[in-house]
């Protein structure tokens, strides 16, 4: 009973038996190594020269020609001091531009504000605008010259443009009539001078009943015979103007064209108002 169970084990120890060759399939074939052509060992090799050239461009530090860079590696930054002087040095161009922008900016307004063309301006467009369309003056030339008054009497709380830009030179004669250098200091200088600003607003009258603006082109309005309180009262007298109409300006606006000082002119002194 024991002898079948023996036979099987020695047949499952012994291999497998190889399967049977075909005599009639033809033999495997035998893979042939590339060949290898000049022209790529040429290659090659000027890739193993460049390689070369490039580590040693990086190890001594001297950099490598236009175009090419170290294989493989980011081209080298610039030293901290390089930067930082690059930097200043862009800094300092860029503020000298502006710089330069701000002095022109500067120059073409101060020119156009108070430069010697403006005063040369014909009436019609002086006073801060053009009168042809806007109402910047006065339509009364009494009126005119009492603002002049009341501009000056209101001290540092006037504006000196708002006496200025009532004459056509924006106040040149007058200022030196006046014994200013220009008309800015003359309405500065001579508010320092009055003692009783409602008074001194008020010696002249803003209209008289016997002189027609629609009628008249032109008028002289002295500070002597024509204030209102037999003398101007509360500060110096300012002399005599003489006061043009603006042709073609709307509602018939006036501008001084002129003036001269009245030196026998009287003044009536008052306290200072409360």
């Amino acid at each position: 009973m024991m002898d079948p169970v023996a036979d099987n084990e020695q047949q499952r120890d012994q291999p497998a038996a190889p399967p049977p060759v075909d005599p009639a399939a033809p033999p495997p074939a035998v893979r042939q190594p590339t060949e290898v052509t000049p022209e790529q060992i040429r290659q090659f090799q000027e890739f193993q020269r460049f390689q070369e050239l490039m580590r040693q461009q990086t190890e001594d530090g001297t950099p490598p020609p236009p175009g090419q860079l170290p294989w493989g590696q980011p081209p080298p930054k610039q030293s901290l001091p390089k930067r930082l002087l690059k930097a200043a040095v862009s800094k300092v161009i860029t503020g000298l531009v502006v710089l330069v922008i701000l002095v022109l900016a500067g120059y073409f307004a101060i020119n156009y504000f108070f430069g010697e063309d403006h005063d040369q301006l014909p009436a019609s467009q002086t006073g801060g605008g053009k009168t042809t369309d806007n109402l910047i003056l006065d339509t009364n030339p009494f009126e005119t010259v009492r603002k002049v008054y009341h501009h000056i009497a209101n001290g540092e709380n006037g504006v000196p443009e708002q006496v200025c830009l009532r004459f056509q030179d924006r106040g040149k004669k007058f200022a030196a009539d006046m014994g200013y250098d220009n008309c800015t200091d003359a309405v500065r200088g001579l508010a320092a001078e009055v003692t009783d600003a409602d008074a001194y607003a008020e010696s002249m009258p803003s209209y008289k009943t016997t002189f027609n603006p629609d009628t008249a082109t032109e008028i002289t309005i002295s500070s002597c015979q024509d204030n209102i309180r037999g003398g101007i009262q509360g500060g110096p007298a300012l002399g005599v103007f003489t006061v043009r109409k603006i042709q073609g300006s709307r509602g018939g606006q006036w501008i001084i064209a002129d003036h001269e000082t009245e030196p026998t002119c009287p003044t009536t002194s008052t306290g200072p108002s409360n």
